[in-house]
């Protein structure tokens, strides 16, 4: 028994090759997409390792591209390992340099990232009413920044910070140190809010397509308390929740061809002016510029953080 917790050391799960392949490879980096253990995935996504290539990369100029991040809905705790990267708002040019570790409460607007040495970064991304419980602070604290774990100074946190550090050039160590960090302290966080939770499943079940205030009435709840209760626990608003929910289902619609470019604002806009701007104003470009890759920025980590979370629904 671990004397500080109370609680039993846990065995994590065995993880295949399958599942501990590079979800992204290119010339400057691997990036790792690992499931967590299979009694976790109500309450954690996925875990993720960015690591740089083996050999140092000759171009310079990789270092002057961008990542663009679109929202998601989850929140992540992120933990920088090694080197240093910048990190800016989408249509801010206030740039961030980033050496820390740190937590995101709620995000509702797209980040660029933008490495300016060899990075290696590991963290996880995990329903918000989890961080809320685990650091017992209303997520509108940070909602659309970060708070550094350093500065929260959440004891717990950063000895996992020092655990992850440790594994940190392997993703099945990371996974296996995440999971296990996990798995003893969910059974002792406070209980979710039942109203919250029905609230988040109608948002998500509907893909982002539901009226907040007639929900709120059909529950007869009264829609300050929704208001003020679910951007405690979510980090943001149930309206910018669930257009953030609605966006992330129709662009991943829009990238895959799953739906013909032309019908993608049958689903839950209005019309296609309604979609372009709400594409406009979470991406920073047009839908054609994203199909046509004239968007000056790499997509491909939400690109495949998108595929992975949505296939497996």
């Amino acid at each position: 028994m671990d004397a500080s917790t109370g609680t039993q050391p846990v065995s994590t799960s065995f993880r295949s090759a399958q599942e501990l392949r590079p979800a992204l490879v290119s010339r400057e980096m691997r990036y790792w997409l690992m499931k967590p253990d299979a009694r976790l995935r109500r309450h954690v996504y996925c875990y993720f390792l960015a690591q740089p290539m083996s050999s140092p990369c000759a171009d310079a100029a990789a270092y002057k591209k961008e990542e663009l991040l679109i929202p998601d809905g989850h929140s992540e705790i992120v933990f920088n390992i090694a080197g240093a990267y910048e990190r800016r708002a989408s249509g801010s040019s206030a740039r961030a340099v980033m050496r820390h570790s740190y937590l995101i409460g709620g995000r509702s607007h797209s980040v660029l990232t933008r490495d300016l040495e060899r990075v290696t970064v590991a963290g996880v991304k995990l329903d918000p009413r989890c961080l809320h419980r685990l650091i017992g602070s209303p997520l509108t604290e940070f909602s659309d920044t970060t708070l550094s774990l350093s500065d929260l100074n959440h004891r717990a946190l950063l000895d996992l910070e020092d655990a992850v550090a440790s594994a940190g050039y392997s993703p099945r160590l990371v996974a296996d140190v995440l999971d296990e960090f996990f798995l003893q302290v969910l059974p002792y966080l406070p209980r979710v809010n039942g109203r919250i939770d029905s609230l988040l499943r109608h948002i998500q079940s509907s893909r982002g397509a539901l009226s907040i205030m007639q929900w709120a009435r059909e529950h007869r709840i009264d829609p300050r308390y929704i208001e003020r209760t679910f951007s405690a626990m979510i980090g943001m608003t149930p309206k910018r929740y669930a257009r953030v929910i609605r966006f992330k289902h129709a662009y991943h619609e829009l990238v895959t061809g799953k739906v013909p470019a032309d019908a993608v604002h049958l689903d839950g806009y209005y019309d296609r002016s309604h979609f372009n701007k709400e594409f406009k104003t979470f991406i920073g470009a047009t839908p054609t510029a994203r199909m046509t890759a004239v968007l000056s920025q790499a997509t491909s980590i939400s690109d495949a953080l998108l595929e992975s979370e949505l296939a497996s629904a």
